[in-house]
């Protein structure tokens, strides 16, 4: 799998503080007043409040307006923990940074600052904020059943996800419509549907937000390829074939072969697709099995020469003619296989009906 992973981000609040006076008495507040002139700025305050373990800390940063002296830090956890720290003197515009330690997980802090001014009065300042603490947010997509012809893509993630946007882009980077999906923290497998947009789609970019505000964004480059071929003969209502066929069926594995070197930055793991055809000679249930067993058997026989990717077979019958003809006609242009590598199932269309691909191995 190639996975193209956009680093998280983290939120910073930014707000001023409010200025908290214990006052008593008309000379006191006289006192504030004219303190309060002279220190017009609120002090300046950051926190750094969302963090993956291993990418840092939480924090708190505050900016002091004014001289302050016996400066600490009172934090006050939703799970009852108190921490103080002592900060001591702090100059005008000085900036200070207080690690917040911890364990993972999202808590309510309220964090109260007492220091004394330059007249040796009590100052105190409040705030409140939370901090989410949480594992690196990690996706990872399920190779085997993806189906981005059909529109689904299962992924699984170990945190709770709070939406899903996807977005289309054709060869030329050229957009061609995005999808967003709402999951209200849901976590483990999560299965994503969408509707395939119409053009030539060659890349989805996904990005997965979970609830606390993380993201993890990847590309996917769906591609299918049609493998040029001979047919193999079969023995007539059989799914053998006589060895004088294999030099086409070896022609066909190294064209795989070749095809699967070209394409293998595409992301995903890449997966063969045989589709098998009839004549309209016997009737239509009869036709439809053997037409399973022989793309079966070119399947088995492909994995047998140590093809080491997925392999899945399809049988259409007589349903999908190659060229049109009445009922009981042998026609050999009929009597067929299409081979198609990609990294998803195909999408239906007229030569692939439906999808139901069973795995040879």
């Amino acid at each position: 799998m190639k996975f193209l992973t956009l680093p998280s981000l983290s939120n910073l609040t930014r707000k001023p503080l409010r200025t908290l006076a214990h006052l008593s008495g008309a000379s006191l507040l006289m006192l504030a007043l004219s303190a309060g002139a002279a220190s017009a700025q609120d002090f300046e305050y950051r926190v750094n409040n969302r963090v993956q373990v291993g990418q840092g800390q939480p924090s708190l940063t505050l900016r002091s307006p004014a001289a302050l002296s016996d400066a600490e830090l009172t934090f006050k956890r939703s799970d009852g923990h108190t921490t103080t720290r002592r900060l001591g003197s702090l100059e005008r515009g000085e900036v200070k940074e207080v690690i917040i330690e911890q364990p993972p997980g999202t808590f309510d802090y309220t964090v109260t600052l007492r220091a004394k001014d330059i007249d040796g009065e009590p100052v105190e300042f409040e705030l409140t904020f939370d901090v989410a603490y949480t594992e690196a947010l990690k996706v990872e997509v399920d190779t085997d059943e993806v189906e981005l012809g059909q529109g689904r893509l299962p992924i699984h993630v170990n945190r709770p996800v709070e939406k899903v946007e996807i977005e289309f882009f054709d060869a030329n980077n050229r957009p061609l419509g995005t999808h967003t999906s709402q999951h209200r923290g849901a976590s483990g497998n999560i299965e994503l549907r969408f509707e395939v947009p119409e053009g030539d789609l060659a890349a989805l970019r996904v990005a997965v937000h979970d609830t606390e505000g993380f993201w993890e964004s990847f590309i996917l480059e769906p591609f299918w390829v049609e493998i040029p071929h001979q047919s193999v003969v079969f023995d007539s209502g059989e799914h053998t074939w006589q060895d004088a066929e294999l030099p086409k069926l070896t022609e066909t594995l190294e064209r795989v072969q070749e095809a699967m070197r070209a394409h293998r930055d595409k992301g995903l793991q890449m997966q063969l697709y045989i589709a098998g055809y009839t004549d309209t000679v016997g009737n239509a249930s009869s036709n439809q099995e053997l037409s399973e067993r022989r793309a079966r058997a070119i399947g088995r026989w492909f994995a047998a020469q140590g093809l080491d990717i997925p392999v899945f077979y399809q049988g259409f019958g007589e349903s999908v003619l190659a060229k049109s003809t009445p009922d009981e006609t042998a026609e050999e242009a009929n009597r067929r296989a299409i081979y198609i590598l990609g990294n998803g199932a195909p999408p239906t269309s007229s030569e692939i009906p439906r999808s139901r691909w069973q795995r040879v191995r």
